[in-house]
């Protein structure tokens, strides 16, 4: 990855780069070539957090960082280009007198120009649909070669899917090796105080609750889209300010296993169990001012009549808390994805109420 920084006022830079990667197949079926080379272009916006919010402190006082990119895969007949846009965090892993080691964490969404179609494109039997997610996950270290310019080195992987909005959905991934030279950045030794004062927590205890509906082509490349309807309740305990324990319990109905059940001769009450799960879960939310990632795993239950699920799950909620109150009530809206290990189940909307 060779970079352009120029870090302007108020802490903050806006940045270009290129990453020479390479496409790679993470499961067996995969029908296209993997092409010698992939590149891609990258512009965005970084800001040093410097104090002025109180959860600057807590998280290291990490950078953020929103990013545009262009994606040559390599093969433009099957695999196409990729175009996205990814808000992200970069947190300092370490930091010394005089170089820095930061993870890079960001998501968003892309469009991709070749999807899968079983007449014009079966090769590409990895995404099933134009807009996808695009998550990226990069380590970088940092060092001054001279007082004004710094080395950047480092590796990183970008992954596109759908969630199973689109089937098929295995996912493309790119990962890469990245080198640059840019400024050094003048406040990345970490500020003595912070200007902001320390956020008081009002009450430990609370109860959480959200709806989320999602979409779900199933496997089934062409085929209809079940919704799948989602509740959850539970109890959270706040440790800190931007730190929730989650734990509750977990309701899924998708319909997809309802009308297959149907369709083959079963009655009515199976049909209904095997479209129905129920789990306890656990969750640790992170806080970042408005915004908030709550990572989730949870344990199927037989409390209804469930189909049976072997394996665990986990949920990653992107939150955003609106910033109003009603009886102490705060709404929020966001969105998740479902998976089992790295299989995705669904995409979801979600809006739920904070008490």
């Amino acid at each position: 990855m060779l970079s352009v920084v120029t870090w302007g006022q108020n802490n903050s830079t806006y940045y270009g780069e290129v990453m020479f990667g390479k496409v790679a197949k993470h499961r067996d079926g995969l029908l296209y070539k993997v092409p010698p080379v992939s590149m891609i272009f990258q512009a965005g916006k970084v800001t040093q957090t410097d104090g002025s919010k109180p959860w600057h402190n807590y998280w290291g006082f990490p950078r953020l960082e929103q990013s545009v990119h262009f994606n040559v895969f390599g093969e433009t007949d099957v695999l196409g280009y990729a175009i996205g846009a990814a808000p992200g965090v970069g947190f300092y892993m370490f930091r010394g007198d005089r170089s820095s080691l930061l993870l890079h964490l960001a998501t968003g969404l892309a469009y991709l120009t070749r999807e899968f179609n079983p007449l014009t494109n079966p090769s590409n039997n990895a995404i099933g649909s134009n807009f996808n997610n695009t998550t990226q996950i990069k380590l970088s270290y940092e060092t001054p070669i001279i007082k004004t310019l710094s080395l950047d080195i480092g590796f990183g992987l970008t992954h596109y899917s759908n969630g199973l909005n689109s089937s098929p959905n295995s996912g493309i991934n790119v990962i890469g090796f990245h080198f640059g030279i840019k400024p050094t950045i003048a406040n990345r030794k970490v500020p003595k105080g912070s200007i902001a004062q320390p956020l008081t927590i009002s009450k430990n205890w609370g109860i959480n609750g959200y709806v989320s509906y999602g979409l779900s082509e199933h496997r089934i490349t062409g085929g209809p889209k079940y919704p799948i309807k989602n509740y959850t309740l539970g109890i959270f305990y706040q440790s800190h300010s931007f730190i929730k324990w989650h734990a509750g319990l977990d309701y899924d109905y998708a319909l997809v296993f309802y009308e297959f059940a149907i369709r083959d001769f079963q009655s009515e009450e199976d049909a209904n169990g095997k479209a129905t799960s129920t789990a306890a879960y656990a969750a640790i939310e992170g806080v970042f001012g408005n915004l908030s990632v709550r990572c989730q795993v949870g344990y199927y239950l037989e409390i209804f009549y469930d189909r049976q699920e072997s394996l665990p799950y986990s949920k990653f909620n992107f939150i955003y808390n609106i910033p109003y109150e009603i009886y102490e009530v705060r709404p929020f809206v966001g969105l998740l994805l479902k998976t089992h290990v790295a299989v995705a189940d669904y995409v979801a909307l979600q809006v739920g109420i904070e008490w």
